[in-house]
């Protein structure tokens, strides 16, 4: 069936164009398939209806297609990318945590060891900080 017969309308999703956009392409080619969707965009739909989403935008830009908008919709833009950043940036915080956490709990149990294992020398050790440890150690 030939795309161009069946161009998405004012009221179609931004799902609905970029399959119209995947169908031309695989008909057309990329490069006929990108001016076919302007023209259809820009008579159909275009900035501020529903189809122009984010998801839209991106995927047409990744197409070697930069589609006008409407003031709201570019601020609607920056605030989804910073979520993003602010998204890894919690992502890569989680697995820091993972990661002190092993490092402490590494370290409990090598304490934990040591003690067990020889339990003298550990109140040893323990008594250098404690000023009262260390200064009996001067005396002797």
């Amino acid at each position: 069936m030939n795309p161009t017969l069946i161009i998405p309308s004012r009221n179609s999703s931004s799902q609905a164009w970029v399959q119209w956009h995947k169908s031309m392409k695989s008909r057309y080619g990329k490069k006929q398939a990108n001016i076919l969707f302007v023209k259809g965009w820009d008579n159909r739909a275009g900035a501020g209806t529903a189809a122009s989403t984010n998801e839209l935008r991106e995927y047409m830009e990744k197409q070697g297609v930069n589609l006008d908008t409407m003031l709201y919709e570019d601020v609607t833009d920056n605030i989804s990318s910073g979520l993003d950043a602010v998204g890894d940036f919690f992502t890569m915080g989680k697995y820091f945590a993972i990661g002190l956490g092993v490092i402490v709990l590494g370290g409990a149990v090598i304490l934990v060891f040591n003690i067990v294992k020889n339990p003298m020398k550990s109140v040893s050790t323990a008594a250098n900080f404690t000023p009262i440890g260390r200064a009996s150690k001067l005396l002797k």
